[in-house]
């Protein structure tokens, strides 16, 4: 970055220093191995990356689908991680703007979710929750469900009183209300999705079949999607908390068309893993999978919180698949940033920046 005073005279992005190979490891890894690779790539959503590359498996043996039950659990533990990134966003976004109470109650909610996803999978980030054509966990515990509706119960209080409250002091909205504008012609040129793009008024959302088909089973979901109209970090803010508050309504949805399930007790689950041949035969297949196909190719997309999340698999019937590769929305967004950073201010450079969401780990992959 090239400054002069104040002024940014030239801005180009740089990475690669995150860079691990992880597409090239997962060519000698089997089918069920690489999905901790994904988790690893964008660490603050790391279920979206998981539910693409298994998506992308899923469909190499495309006769075979997943029960209802396992997309909706997926739907679930998705909006939950969709979550923890919105909260993320805007609380870096408050912090580096000089407000510091919003992150203490964002970080407050995501610990509720991270203990969550530690009683359903062992882990607090990197999950690797999801398998092919099945979620870790294909039932609830007796002593999540609470948990769940807890964090329900109080999603929607802390974005009111932490975030929603913003909007109305003066210098915040002056520190981003026409700041980081962009046309709609660039982000259809960078192939923006996600948040940075309704919030421009273009209508992207792969959830409701908008730019792309529907997945999973969003379609018998009710829920909406939001729309900026001035393409500044200000509608992006407005926009990701109307996504929370809708991802909470979705959760409710979700949980309801589960509870005809069978529910036990965490207690139980250990016990039912390894008490016979039979359960660890099975156990055994479910981490050992390979598709049947002899040679295909695997394509999923999932509407991620920072856009659209892309895996992309060659199998040549083999047991480890022939490439991999992840498309980032993420590198999209950096690359529009440094196109309309120049003649920025600094000061108003940390609030575009902060409002595109980067998460270089995923760039470099």
């Amino acid at each position: 970055m090239v400054v002069a005073g104040e002024l940014i005279v030239r801005a180009d992005p740089q990475y690669g220093l995150l860079h691990r190979g992880s597409e090239k490891l997962c060519e000698s890894r089997s089918f069920s191995q690489i999905v901790p690779y994904f988790d690893r790539m964008d660490y603050v959503a790391n279920l979206f990356q998981e539910d693409s590359i298994v998506s992308a498996i899923e469909s190499l043996d495309s006769p075979k689908r997943p029960s209802l039950l396992t997309l909706n659990l997926r739907i679930m533990l998705n909006e939950l991680s969709r979550i923890m990134n919105h909260l993320l966003t805007m609380s870096a976004i408050c912090l580096d703007l000089g407000s510091m109470g919003p992150i203490f109650w964002a970080f407050e909610e995501r610990e509720l979710i991270m203990e969550f996803f530690e009683k359903l999978s062992g882990a607090r980030m990197h999950t690797a929750l999801y398998r092919p054509f099945q979620v870790g966990v294909d039932f609830l515990f007796k002593n999540t469900i609470s948990d769940l509706l807890i964090l329900v119960e109080r999603g929607s209080r802390v974005v009111a009183g932490s975030f929603l409250a913003l909007l109305s002091n003066k210098t915040f909205r002056s520190r981003c209300a026409g700041i980081g504008t962009f046309s709609k012609k660039k982000i259809f040129s960078y192939g923006i999705q996600g948040v940075i793009a309704r919030a421009c008024g273009v209508s992207l959302d792969s959830r409701l079949g908008l730019g792309s088909p529907s997945y999973s089973t969003y379609s018998s979901l009710s829920f909406r999607t939001f729309l900026g109209k001035k393409s500044d970090c200000l509608d992006r803010f407005v926009v990701r908390g109307r996504e929370v508050v809708e991802s909470y309504r979705l959760i409710l949805q979700c949980l309801t068309l589960c509870t005809g399930v069978d529910q036990v007790s965490l207690a139980q689950r250990k016990r039912s893993k390894f008490i016979s041949m039979e359960g660890v035969i099975t156990h055994f297949k479910e981490t050992t999978y390979t598709p049947q196909n002899n040679r295909a190719l695997g394509w999923a997309c999932v509407e991620g919180p920072k856009g659209g999340v892309g895996s992309f698999v060659l199998h040549t019937g083999a047991v480890s698949p022939y490439r991999v590769h992840l498309r980032s929305p993420v590198a999209h967004n950096l690359f529009m940033l440094g196109t309309v950073a120049n003649g920025y201010s600094f000061a108003d450079f940390v609030s575009t920046f902060c409002s595109m969401d980067v998460v270089l780990g995923e760039i470099d992959r």
